[in-house]
């Protein structure tokens, strides 16, 4: 089951990072300033291990919350750019935050089954 979070953390991270990319963009672009932070927080969510671990930091620890309620709250982000998305009847925006939230919830059950 371990092997599951460590094939799947790769996909996890394109989503958010790339994800997290667009929405910024489709944000600017329909002029949608709360899909723009959702993805802003998505994109930092996913890089902020990875600058935690270049300066030495090990996040786990200094974190005051768990894995699994590190990345619920991820889906929960993009789970909010996919209802604004819907809300403001924008296809884009609404797909990215889907994506980006299923990834999240497929990423906490992996990361609970290891």
């Amino acid at each position: 089951m371990a092997l599951l979070w460590v094939f799947f953390m790769p996909i996890l991270v394109a989503c958010g990072t790339i994800g997290g990319i667009v929405l910024i963009i489709e944000g600017i672009k329909h002029r949608k300033i709360f899909a723009g932070v959702m993805g802003l927080i998505c994109f930092l969510f996913i890089a902020m291990p990875f600058i935690g671990w270049a300066v030495g930091i090990d996040l786990e620890q200094d974190l005051l919350i768990s894995t699994v309620t590190y990345w619920s709250i991820f889906s929960f982000v993009a789970l909010l750019a996919c209802l604004s998305g819907i809300r403001n009847q924008i296809k884009s925006i609404r797909n990215i935050g889907f994506l980006i939230c299923l990834a999240g919830i497929l990423g906490v059950v992996f990361y609970q089954s290891m």
